[in-house]
Formats: C-alpha cells, sequence, structure tokens
C-alpha cells in the first residue's frame, strides 16, 4: 500500500497563503500611480533682459489673435510648462468683461493664470508706473526688466507675495498683464517661483503672436 505523504495538504496550502501576502504587500507598498507628466523636463526659466525704456518698442506685436482667440495662445505643451502638468485636467476661460479682456487657466479649481489685454486706464506700463497703486507702494517689490525685447515690469498687486503680475508693453500704446490669482497651483512647476512661471506664460504668448 503506498503512503500518504504527511502534512502535504498542509503545506500546500501554507504556500498559497504566503504567496497572497506577499502580493498584498507588494500591491499596498506600490501606491497610487502618479499622472504621468507630458514634459521629460522642468522648462527653462524666461529670457529676461536689461530694463527698457517703457516707450521703446522696436518689435511691436500684432494683437489681432488676442483679440480674436486669446485662448489658443497657450500650446498644450506650453500649458503644461506654465499652469500643470500633465495638462489633462486644465480648463481655459475666456475673459469679456472690463476693465480687461483676455484669457484664464486653471487646474483643479487651484488659482488663476490670466493673460489680459486692459482696455481702461492703465493700459501701459507709462500709465501704471503713474497710477495711484504704484504712487501708494501698493505694487511693490516693483522690478523693471524686459521679455522677448520688450519693455516689461514684474510686480505684486496690494504686495501680495503669494500672487504675481507681470505687465509687457507689446505695442506703443497697448500692454498685456500676466498674473496669477490664488494660493494653491496643483501641478506646477512654479510653486516656488511664481513670478517667472508668469515671465515665461508671456514669452510664450508673445512667441505665439509673432508667429501668427
Amino acid at each position: 500500500m503506498a503512503r500518504r505523504a504527511v502534512g502535504g495538504t498542509g503545506m500546500r496550502a501554507w504556500a498559497l497563503a504566503g504567496l497572497v501576502v506577499l502580493a498584498a504587500g507588494l500591491l499596498s507598498g506600490c501606491g497610487p500611480v502618479k499622472p504621468h507628466r507630458l514634459l521629460s523636463q522642468p522648462p527653462a526659466p524666461a529670457q529676461t533682459g536689461a530694463p527698457l525704456p517703457f516707450t521703446q518698442v522696436d518689435r511691436p506685436v500684432d494683437l489681432a489673435k488676442f483679440d480674436s482667440d486669446p485662448c489658443s495662445l497657450l500650446t498644450k505643451d506650453q500649458a503644461a510648462a506654465v499652469v500643470a502638468d500633465p495638462p489633462n485636467d486644465i480648463r481655459a476661460n475666456r475673459r469679456a468683461t472690463l476693465p480687461a479682456f483676455g484669457c484664464s487657466w486653471t487646474n483643479h479649481g487651484g488659482a488663476l493664470f490670466e493673460a489680459l489685454k486692459p482696455v481702461q486706464n492703465p493700459s501701459t506700463l507709462a500709465e501704471l508706473s503713474v497710477s495711484p497703486l504704484k504712487k501708494d507702494g501698493e505694487l511693490d517689490p516693483w522690478t523693471e526688466t524686459s521679455i522677448a525685447g520688450l519693455p516689461a515690469v514684474v510686480y505684486h498687486v496690494f504686495r501680495h507675495t503669494y500672487e504675481c503680475s507681470v505687465s509687457v508693453q507689446v505695442t506703443h500704446d497697448q500692454m498685456l498683464t500676466f498674473d496669477i490669482q490664488g494660493k494653491d497651483l496643483p501641478g506646477s512647476y512654479w510653486d516656488n517661483d511664481r513670478c517667472g512661471g508668469l515671465a515665461k506664460m508671456a514669452e510664450f504668448v508673445i512667441g505665439n503672436l509673432r508667429q501668427s
């Protein structure tokens, strides 16, 4: 008579149980899968230059595309570089109310990135530099620079350091203003350099306007 191996069934059961525990441990160790970023590396900072006189606009920008379709002035890759990466949940909304027209972009209800064309005073850097807010120190710190070869200013409305604005003189009688409103920047590369993110946004938008 063949002798039955003692404990064979029990050992197989213990082995299966061990595999189940091991698999569960591996799965729990993985945690939630992070969204796959569109960009392979963080974007390079905008190329800013020395300050220019506010009236020195050697290459005026044609604003026809900004007037007709401002929300098209960031490509998908550019929105990922500025607003949030991955850009799948970015929402663009056209702004058509005074005192400025343009577009805003946001990710998961976070802060707004805006590209605006002011149509009421101040609508130029010269007007902004003598505005009541500037005279009262409500735009400090105020830093003059240049972006895409155009006069530009970086400032903080009401001195809120978590918000920032960048205004660029794009024609002889018109500036564009780029700003962040709000604190949370989910998925953004610029949470610790918000003004740098706006300078990059300005560089993208102006570059796209010049190519349109």
